[in-house]
């Protein structure tokens, strides 16, 4: 089909940075590229996925100073320092007061888009004291589009999203595109006049390459040992703490296992320090960011994500699509995304439900074979999200 025959559509996120919604987004590219004629607006075309873009897509960058919105305060002194010193400017006002003034002001300098027959926003607004988002804004006050969508990566009565000005941007949406029917109840809990409005549409993976990665020099462990696993940033949200202390638990009892843990993040120190504080040393072990954290899957015992909340985690899926088991705790999408007793666990969300499901895995050896079985015979594949995206833009 010519271009000229094919809707017209615009996808605006902040950057392509390792990250869940950047590998979302990058792997929704590569399956829907020949169906519609795609813009990809981005704040600042950076990051480790850059590369991944297909070719059939076009990308637009945004100008400065908008493009700030894309990048951290650090990586702004190569935009000189006007530049440097007015994100500065801006992050210092968010932080004091909140983010509206200084993401609406960036968002304003930059020309209008034009002609689109669809607008999405591929990232959700952050409420809060942080310099970050801005998508939503874009896509509404400069964009001209037939219609125009936002998509929702996060649990948002409870991520702290669910606020007047927040509520008052998603109305202005003619769709929103919940990653899970978890998400989209969620939602639904703080807009139920947008029901209509609100469908689900699941993320995209790349299994081929979760697959392809997870075989290329994986990681070797201690076989004396059940190895479990977590690959997350490091946190609040992610529950590393509780963790460690499910673990110390564990440990003093006599269980056989050690903790491996791939991610960094602002907790870094805090969890390391724990580590050490409690003699853990030995058992727990942090190996930071990975461009191939699948090479950590293949050959462990369990996935656990021990998180406070969570929308839906697309580790979830690049481990069961590996034939890794997944523990985790009771989250707005973790029933509908592991099938408790065979693709994994689902457990109480608390330090004991945590402890008491790893203790039962660790009691029952078998049970971590028979979901590996099972997750063998499973073809997961991206047809359901694809079709759910094809009825958004319908």
């Amino acid at each position: 089909m010519d271009n000229d025959k094919k809707k017209k559509i615009l996808i605006v996120n902040n950057n392509l940075d390792l990250g869940g919604v950047q590998r979302s987004l990058i792997n929704l590219l590569k399956a829907v590229e020949s169906d519609y004629d795609i813009t990809l607006f981005l704040f600042s075309n950076t990051g480790e996925y850059k590369d991944r873009i297909p070719k059939k897509i076009k990308v637009i960058e945004a100008k400065a100073p908008l493009n700030l919105l894309g990048i951290s305060q650090q990586e702004s002194k190569s935009k000189g320092l006007t530049m440097y010193l007015l994100r500065a400017l801006l992050s210092v006002y968010a932080k004091v007061f909140n983010n509206h003034l200084p993401i609406g002001f960036l968002v304003s300098t930059h020309p209008s888009l034009k002609s689109y027959d669809f607008a999405v926003s591929f990232l959700h607004n952050m409420e809060g004291h942080m310099l970050y988002g801005g998508c939503n804004d874009f896509v509404l006050r400069r964009v001209k589009a037939k219609n125009k969508v936002t998509f929702l990566h996060c649990d948002f009565s409870r991520c702290g999203a669910n606020t007047k000005y927040t509520r008052k941007m998603m109305n202005s949406f003619n769709k929103i595109a919940a990653v899970s029917e978890g998400c989209k109840e969620s939602f639904l809990e703080a807009m139920p006049s947008l029901k209509n409005r609100t469908k689900c549409v699941y993320n995209c993976h790349d299994f081929e390459e979760y697959r392809t990665k997870s075989e290329e020099s994986p990681f070797i462990y201690d076989e004396n040992y059940v190895n479990v696993l977590t690959v997350a940033r490091l946190d609040a949200g992610k529950g590393i703490l509780r963790g460690i202390k499910v673990f110390e638990k564990l440990l003093q009892e006599g269980f056989k296992t050690k903790w491996h843990i791939v991610g960094d993040g602002v907790l870094w120190k805090t969890v390391k320090d724990l580590i050490s504080e409690l003699k853990l040393d030995d058992s727990i072990a942090l190996y930071g960011n990975q461009s191939n954290p699948y090479k950590y899957m293949k050959n462990a015992d369990l996935l656990l994500l021990p998180s406070f909340h969570e929308a839906a985690p697309m580790v979830f899926m690049e481990a069961k699509s590996v034939g890794l088991p997944v523990l985790t705790t009771e989250t707005i999408s973790a029933r509908e995304m592991i099938a408790d007793g065979k693709e994994g666990y689902v457990c109480e969300n608390s330090e004991m439900g945590i402890y008491e499901k790893i203790m039962f895995v660790l009691s029952n050896p078998l049970e971590i074979e028979k979901c590996k079985r099972y997750l063998k015979e499973q073809k997961y594949s991206n047809d359901m999200a694809v079709e759910q995206f094809h009825k958004l833009l319908n």
